[in-house]
């Protein structure tokens, strides 16, 4: 009987470490599907309009404002799916052309361009985004909306001071 009772403590005791890795591999490799290491990690104009979705919280919105907010950041990421293609293609586009190429700096320079625009319209999307959210907001909103802004620009400096 002693020996049916150590076997158990035994198979117990490795049973409870393996549970334990187990569900820690499961975790990781959920996150790292999600996005946690890499995946899509860089598409800030994804992250950019879900921090937007917080605002009807932050600016107590009201029932209406928050279904215009919601379609206003629906149709800004529908219309900005084709970006993360575009940035791949321009990506590889940069890393084929060799230096040891006679014309590397003009087909570099042709590539820094095209960013450019890109970025160019990428911002002024962004910029019509926020001149669209904040037109469905009351005045009090817009004010309070300042003073969050002014208090992230404020902490942004701070962090540049300390680089």
């Amino acid at each position: 009987m002693k020996k049916l009772v150590t076997n158990r403590r035994n198979r117990v005791a490795l049973l409870i470490p393996t549970i334990i890795a187990t569900g820690l591999f499961t975790v990781g490799a959920a996150n790292a599907d999600a996005g946690w290491f890499g995946k899509d990690r860089h598409d800030r104009a994804e992250h950019y309009y879900e921090r937007m979705e917080h605002l009807a919280d932050r600016l107590d919105m009201t029932a209406e404002q928050e279904a215009q907010l919601k379609q206003i950041l629906k149709n800004a990421k529908q219309s900005g799916g084709d970006d993360r293609a575009t940035q791949r293609e321009m990506r590889k586009g940069m890393m084929s052309v060799s230096p040891d190429d006679q014309e590397f700096m003009s087909k570099v320079e042709q590539q820094a361009d095209a960013m450019a625009v890109r970025m160019k319209a990428r911002m002024v999307e962004f910029a019509k985004v926020r001149q669209q959210v904040y037109g469905i907001l009351t005045d009090e909103q817009k004010q309070k909306m300042q003073k969050m802004m002014e208090k992230r620009m404020k902490k942004m400096e701070e962090r540049w001071e300390d680089d």
